[in-house]
């Protein structure tokens, strides 16, 4: 039985930026193949289930575009069999980057040393929790000082710092409650400095170098610049490889350089966006190539 097509398809999004950038260019690139996209802005959409039935229609579209996760649109989707690019399971194991870091330590992709801090407790509330004194001198035992703590579900170098000694920890810990952590090895070869390789439909499409020369913190929401770089072959082969392994059809994969020649993932960014400032860097249509992988997937298989 030949599948039937609507040529519609559903951009799930968040901020402003988005509805007003970012949808009006992937409109513009399905329009060229007859397809009709429209905007679902999650913090304005009401998902109502009545007489049995969700008032979005799954049925009126072909695939979703992910620009954010949305856990109850994905699973209509894919109840329903139609694609979500990235499917919700794929950006949820990205978006936590202890999780993504077992998955690719399975796989053998070179990483730098990496502790799970804070528990995430999948929204039990407790009425105090804190690390043990135990935990704490593990910690200092397997990571030198000065060390990076992280949020474990963090975005845009949102809530980075470095640590520096004991009563920096201390402090973290205890002021982060049960906010998942994780904690890192800071890397002190060019500081404020990484690669991000653009993987789209497995294959790397360009990188960018970012750069701060007022933080170790590279990226472009916390000041740092983007500017055009060539990756190596090696990281584009391992920034497919983290893409695939993750199962995700769009993603940035960040780099860190040392000074001994060892390219470590530092990040894996589902939600990578930035297609304008990326295409004039880089002269690559970003958004234009996930298009024609999109296609190519609901189509023409």
């Amino acid at each position: 039985m030949l599948k039937k097509f609507t040529k519609k398809a559903l951009l799930v999004c968040f901020t402003n930026w988005q509805v007003n950038t970012a949808y009006k260019i992937y409109a513009n690139y399905l329009n060229k193949y007859g397809i009709e996209l429209e905007a679902c802005k999650i913090d304005e959409y009401v998902l109502c289930i009545e007489n049995c039935k969700p008032n979005i229609d799954v049925d009126n579209y072909d695939f979703c575009i992910q620009l954010v996760k949305d856990q109850y649109i994905s699973t209509l989707f894919e109840k329903k069999s139609k694609p979500c690019f990235n499917g919700y399971k794929e950006m949820t194991m990205s978006d936590d980057k202890f999780l993504t870091f077992v998955k690719l330590a399975e796989n053998n992709i070179p990483l730098p040393k990496t502790i799970s801090g804070n528990t995430d407790f999948d929204g039990l509330k407790l009425d105090e929790y804190k690390r043990s004194e135990e935990f704490r001198n593990k910690v200092e035992k397997y990571l030198n000082y000065p060390f990076v703590a992280k949020p474990t579900f963090g975005y845009g170098g949102k809530g980075v710092s470095i640590i520096k000694c004991r009563k920096d920890f201390d402090k973290l810990l205890d002021d982060a409650g049960q906010e998942p952590y994780l904690f890192q090895e800071f890397i002190p070869d060019n500081p404020g400095t990484d690669i991000r390789v653009m993987v789209v439909g497995g294959k790397a499409i360009f990188s960018i170098m970012r750069k701060n020369p007022n933080s170790f913190i590279s990226n472009v929401s916390s000041g740092g610049i983007a500017v055009k770089h060539e990756a190596s072959k090696e990281q584009k082969q391992i920034a497919e490889k983290v893409a695939q392994i993750l199962g995700l059809a769009h993603c940035g994969v960040d780099f860190f350089n040392t000074e001994d020649g060892r390219s470590l993932v530092c990040e894996v960014n589902a939600n990578a966006g930035g297609i304008e400032i990326n295409e004039q860097l880089t002269g690559i249509n970003q958004a234009g190539k996930f298009v024609d992988y999109i296609v190519k997937q609901v189509y023409h298989k």
